[in-house]
């Protein structure tokens, strides 16, 4: 089993000023990565071969340049900033902190020191042996605050092994009180020495004992640990958040209260693509997304929790006994772990549920970005706007610009008003670089509804649901609420906690209590009824406090399909309703092992643009695919259908686009519109004389190949070349 492991030690470094790990397999929800992108990396240089006194001090001074070069305090102010700012506003409560936790591995001689690993290697020792366990010593600590550790050790550590499962290696730890470390530093993991820094403490003691646990799971992973931070941090935040939340461990300890950390309440408005990226630290020092990231990250790992207390133990289990070289960087072997553990989440399979989960995807995907970490509040919704650059590299870069808002009411035919105005400044240089911030309110707009804010900056455009008048999250306001994409009228029932019965739905917002007091972590399966008592059904794992479900649940049709195996099987499709189910071989009726679908990614920056499932992206409407059946597929296809009265946008990158129709009927080519920058939408004849798309609209078919479309009919796919951004 740990024969391969040697190559893990045998990386090569090519630059001792920066962390030189990188993914060298980069694909959406699928890349491979080389190495800790996301550890401090401490260089040893040519040394290390003899020890004495010398060579600790050197290296202890090397550990300290490493943190203070890596881990500025000055980047970790800009990642609170949005703490401030929320706190100043009232949103968040005054008291709330942030600290930033991380792990550092040392090099020497170009190779990553991983002694313990090394160890069982030579020995034979297994991972994650049955009797593992961690040790801890304290050093530089009060006896106070020892005893107080100690005693807080005693009683997390039985809950970290039934909820982590037992450590990759047994191990004696020292913990180390820093005087050099600040408390947005939090504290550090060596994994080549087994030792803890931990920050001067914060005097709140249920926090500072998190700390130390996030960084005692560090230490279960130690020099196994994941490359990427999404999979390590995430882990760690969602199991110590677990740990921490369970009976006895950490009287006092508020989950939600650890500043913006606790995301899981707004998970869903949350989840958006520019989330991604293969490091929370980039090599710039932008931390604009740290928060974000760590935050959504935990939320999503710990939606793998609520739904199996054993997901993360029994993972680690399987990660151990599969252990290789490659494992802690390759997500594509990760997945297939998961889906093995977990094999639902959410009523999805594990795979299709992690390729929405946008926080989980490391990939780089080069070109601006635009996130807006948006809160419902019951008359305004908070705006925070991340607005940055990704490099070839994976390193990100804040950028200025003035964001333009929209704010339609729930039926779009009215652009709302806010006193506070419909743009949003965001500075290029200073403390606050690539952020802005706005809270727009609304009165007599005629009660609650779901108001889409529309910000577009440049070539970027974000529909953010609000729902407007419902949310909840103080003492007596609904603990669960939210909106509907593409119906307007209907009822909610819910099960789970005390259940919801004929919760009306009105304007496309409802809410209610789903229980007496906050949440708790558990599963809710929540189902619209639309008035024509067509149901669609959704389950959502929350955690605590309350939480904002959208559902789409426009108008269900029922449409037919045969595909045909003849010669090679192949066809250009696309699937014109959101289906219900999303288990796209149980939506096909194609056993997981024989199915064969790939979408073409204009964004990838590879020559090989295709993603092959179960890399694919989630099936909605206006999507092309490749499919290659090996029998005849009859489809019976029931799904949501979007409103026929309203325009259906589907994105389009430089390059060419694979797309589909969201129509049950054909639509002329020469009646598709084209909106480039914000602009007004121009006719096909005016996108192609103005350079926008290249002339032309093409289907494929295995008799004649590729020919002009004349229309864009259902089920099948289409492709358009764009030749402009935005």
């Amino acid at each position: 089993m740990l024969a391969c492991i040697c190559v893990a030690l045998l990386l090569t470094v090519h630059s001792a000023d920066a962390n030189p790990f990188r993914n060298v397999v980069n694909k959406p929800f699928a890349s491979v990565c080389n190495g800790p992108q996301g550890a401090i990396i401490v260089d040893e240089g040519n040394e290390g071969t003899a020890g004495g006194a010398g060579l600790k001090s050197a290296n202890e001074t090397r550990l300290k340049a490493a943190i203070a070069a890596q881990h500025r305090v000055s980047d970790l102010r800009r990642a609170a900033r949005p703490l401030r700012l929320l706190q100043a506003r009232g949103i968040k409560g005054a008291g709330g902190r942030i600290s930033f936790p991380r792990r550092v591995v040392h090099l020497r001689n170009g190779k990553i020191v991983a002694p313990d690993l090394m160890r069982a290697l030579q020995t034979g020792t297994k991972l994650g042996g049955p009797t593992n366990e961690l040790r801890f010593t304290f050093e530089g600590f009060t006896a106070g605050d020892q005893a107080a550790f100690e005693a807080y050790l005693d009683r997390a550590l039985p809950k970290a092994y039934s909820i982590y499962g037992r450590p990759a290696f047994d191990l004696d730890v020292k913990v180390i009180l820093d005087p050099d470390l600040q408390v947005l530093q939090g504290g550090v993991y060596d994994s080549a020495t087994n030792e803890i820094r931990m920050s001067t403490l914060s005097g709140n003691f249920p926090e500072d004992s998190f700390i130390l646990m996030i960084l005692a799971l560090y230490a279960f992973h130690d020099d196994a640990a994941f490359f990427y931070d999404a999979w390590e941090e995430g882990f760690a935040g969602a199991a110590a958040t677990a740990i921490q939340t369970s009976p006895g461990v950490s009287p006092g300890y508020d989950p939600i209260d650890p500043g913006p950390f606790y995301a899981t309440s707004v998970y869903e408005p949350q989840n958006q693509p520019d989330l991604a990226g293969p490091t929370y630290y980039p090599a710039s020092g932008y931390r604009g997304m740290l928060v974000w990231r760590v935050a959504l990250a935990r939320s999503a790992w710990f939606k793998a929790y609520v739904e199996d207390h054993q997901f993360f133990s029994k993972f680690n289990v399987a990660y151990y006994q599969h252990y290789s070289e490659q494992l802690p960087g390759n997500v594509p072997a990760l997945r297939v772990l998961g889906s093995q553990v977990l094999p639902s989440v959410e009523g999805m399979p594990f795979q299709e549920w992690f390729q929405r989960q946008h926080v989980l995807d490391t990939s780089i995907r080069i070109g601006p970005k635009l996130f807006v970490w948006n809160i419902p509040l019951t008359q305004a919704v908070a705006l925070l706007v991340e607005h940055f650059f990704t490099t070839s590299s994976g390193d990100e870069e804040p950028r200025g610009g003035q964001a333009r808002t929209t704010y339609w009411s729930y039926d779009f035919a009215v652009s709302l008003y806010a006193e506070e105005g419909n743009t949003i400044d965001i500075p290029s240089t200073g403390d606050g670089a690539g952020e802005g911030f706005l809270i727009p309110t609304f009165f007599n707009v005629g009660g609650p509804q779901l108001i889409t804010v529309q910000v577009d900056l440049g070539s970027q455009r974000l529909m953010l649901p609000f729902p407007y008048g419902v949310r909840g999250f103080e003492a007596g306001e609904n603990n669960l609420y939210g909106g509907i994409i593409g119906a307007v009228e209907g009822d909610i029932q819910a099960t789970g906690g005390q259940g919801l019965e004929n919760v009306s739905v009105q304007r496309a917002v409802w809410g209610d209590r789903i229980t007496q007091g906050p949440l708790s972590p558990t599963q809710l399966e929540i189902t619209f009824t639309n008035q024509q008592d067509q149901a669609v059904t959704r389950k959502v794992n929350v955690a605590w406090d309350s939480y904002v479900l959208f559902h789409h649940g426009g108008g269900q049709v029922q449409m037919n399909r045969t595909w045909s195996a003849d010669g090679l099987g192949l066809h250009l499709i696309s699937f014109p309703l959101r289906p219900l189910t999303q288990d796209l071989a149980a939506l096909l009726g194609i056993s997981p092992d024989r199915l064969l679908i790939a979408r073409w990614d204009p964004a990838l920056p590879t020559d090989n643009k295709y993603r092959i499932w179960p890399r694919t992206e989630p099936v909605e409407p206006g999507r092309g695919y490749w499919l290659r059946v090996l029998d005849d597929v009859s489809l019976s296809l029931t799904g949501v259908l979007h409103p026929e009265d309203e325009a259906f946008v589907v994105p389009l990158h430089v390059g060419w686009n694979m797309i589909g129709s969201p129509r049950r009927a054909a639509v002329a080519v020469e009646d598709l519109q084209f909106e480039a920058e914000g602009e007004q939408p121009v006719s096909y004849a005016e996108a192609v004389a103005s350079g926008l798309i290249q002339e032309f609209i093409y289907r494929w078919s295995a008799q004649d190949g590729y020919v002009e479309a004349q229309q864009v009919k259902p089920f099948k796919g289409y492709w358009v070349r764009c030749m402009n951004s935005g």
